[in-house]
């Protein structure tokens, strides 16, 4: 996958971070912030949709706008002792802004680092779900899942969230480095299938977070 990612240009290598993020996105929509950080929903909206806007690499007024916007709330002036639901929303968050930084470079060494990120995340949460000794619902489904995968995905002897992330981070690169230069896979047949394993996929670490009690 560090090759697919050296073989990006600057325009496919934003796609790649933004499917990245998007499989974070669903713990700051669909689990609320705590009310001390002063995170507006609107404005995470906002950055998500700007986000999701232009992804060509380049710098962009309106994105930066959204992430000053945020930047501006309690959250980025005191402390926090997250606890684990927040940690993701908290991470997602800083991968945002490290595209907002990124824009106008997007080099390989960025570009890797917000992917690494959501792998990251996938991993420390099937850490937390092996450590507890909480019954997560679906847990038939998901070691009947590893117990099917593919045996280059099973190489890496990770657990499901982070054999899933790798294996819709890699139908990602594939469509992303196959598209034709200068069209808008989002609004492709490949990108809407893109997207949809994406939510779904962040959807069910939703699910998973959900179970842990705060």
């Amino acid at each position: 996958m560090t090759a697919q990612i050296q073989r990006m240009d600057r325009a496919q290598r934003h796609q790649a971070v933004f499917f990245a993020l998007r499989r974070l996105q669903a713990p700051l929509l669909d689990i609320e912030m705590p009310r001390d950080w002063g995170v507006d929903p609107a404005v995470v909206d906002s950055l998500l949709r700007c986000g999701a806007a232009r992804l060509d690499g380049e710098p962009d007024d309106a994105f930066h706008q959204a992430i000053a916007r945020l930047s501006r709330a309690p959250l980025f002036e005191s402390e926090v002792d997250p606890e684990l639901a927040e940690s993701f929303q908290l991470e997602a968050i800083g991968g945002w802004i490290s595209v907002g930084e990124a824009l106008g470079e997007m080099s390989e060494v960025q570009t890797d680092r917000i992917i690494i990120l959501a792998r990251e995340q996938a991993d420390y949460l099937d850490q937390c779900m092996d450590s507890t000794l909480m019954v997560v619902a679906e847990e038939e489904l998901r070691e009947r899942y590893l117990a099917n995968v593919g045996s280059r995905l099973r190489a890496y002897s990770l657990g499901y969230f982070a054999t899933r992330n790798l294996e819709v981070e890699g139908r990602c690169h594939e469509a992303i480095l196959a598209a034709s230069a200068g069209g808008d896979l989002l609004a492709s047949e490949a990108g809407r299938e893109l997207l949809n394993g994406c939510d779904n996929y962040s959807s069910e670490m939703v699910s998973a977070l959900r179970a842990f009690p705060t």
